[in-house]
């Protein structure tokens, strides 16, 4: 059997999501990769069906709950993607942990950062989540990657692994402007969708309970750093109601987002010369300090 906490590569990804598929009764041929990160996500052509793959079996648990979070959403009505229930899952094949959604149909209208504001005060405002969600540690899935990364110098993984540090006890120290409580964890527009006519949430894996302004720094740094207009931006805290950016601990969880960002692409530098490229400017840019320069999104 292949080592579940290796290889998790474009190629070798494939054998997976067939065996997940045989187990699931539904078919894998001509299924097409539509990203590979923490997880590799599948459509599949045979059903309006996505499937993802957990990176390792230690995700056994985060796969369980990522399924609770989305049935606890669809209970109270909030747009969201929806598991698919007439499989007993999550599946496990070869090691890795699978789930299966159903598919967003797509089209109009397109996703804006309106929406994602107007979701993040529902989900913020829902009443206290029935699933078993840990406490939000925003470094723990950056040190374990850098302490297994290959491809990448020692120098950049020193210094990488130093700001984790650093950067965890700046956080530890923080005092926090809203309430405390369930997170999405990783909220920018490319986890909306649009499923016929209406905006919906998706990608429950970082799900914590945790401080609500972790939610809002993603479209802050999609403003400094990713050329978001800055009306734009205006109109998003006008939909959740606060600006991240006016309380003074924004720095700190500014920095470890960008570094869960960097370490997140440091996973994929073999796959592709340009994201080996993006991985070195950002390194780079932290280096420096240098908190304005612009990046490329992956």
């Amino acid at each position: 059997m292949q080592d579940a906490s290796a290889g998790f590569s474009s190629s070798a990804v494939r054998h997976i999501l067939r065996e997940a598929c045989t187990q699931a009764g539904v078919s894998s041929d001509g299924a097409e990769l539509l990203r590979l990160g923490e997880n590799a996500i599948y459509q599949l052509a045979a059903a309006p069906v996505v499937v993802k793959i957990a990176r390792s079996a230690d995700q056994l648990r985060r796969v369980e709950r990522e399924l609770c979070v989305a049935r606890w959403l669809a209970a109270a009505d909030v747009p969201a993607i929806r598991p698919l229930d007439e499989i007993d899952q999550p599946i496990v094949a070869d090691g890795h942990p699978a789930s299966f959604w159903h598919a967003v149909t797509g089209g109009e209208p397109a996703p804006t950062h309106v929406d994602l504001g107007r979701l993040l005060a529902r989900f913020h405002g829902l009443e206290s989540c029935p699933c078993e969600l840990a406490s939000f540690e925003p470094l723990k899935t950056s040190e374990p990657r850098l302490a297994k990364a290959g491809g990448i110098t020692r120098s950049d993984r020193d210094f990488l692994t130093a700001r984790c540090s650093d950067l965890n006890k700046q956080f530890r120290d923080l005092d926090f402007a809203l309430p405390v409580g369930p997170i999405h964890g990783d909220a920018h527009t490319g986890n909306l969708l649009t499923d016929r006519g209406q905006v919906v949430l998706l990608d429950f894996d970082a799900v914590a309970v945790g401080p609500r302004e972790w939610d809002l720094v993603p479209t802050s740094i999609a403003q400094e750093r990713f050329g978001l207009p800055e009306e734009k931006y205006q109109d998003f805290v006008g939909a959740y109601g606060f600006d991240v950016r006016s309380w003074p601990g924004y720095p700190v969880l500014r920095e470890i987002r960008e570094l869960t960002m960097t370490t997140w692409i440091m996973q994929n530098i073999a796959e592709d010369p340009a994201i080996a490229a993006e991985f070195a400017l950002r390194v780079e840019s932290l280096r420096e300090g240098d908190f304005g320069r612009a990046w490329k999104p992956f």
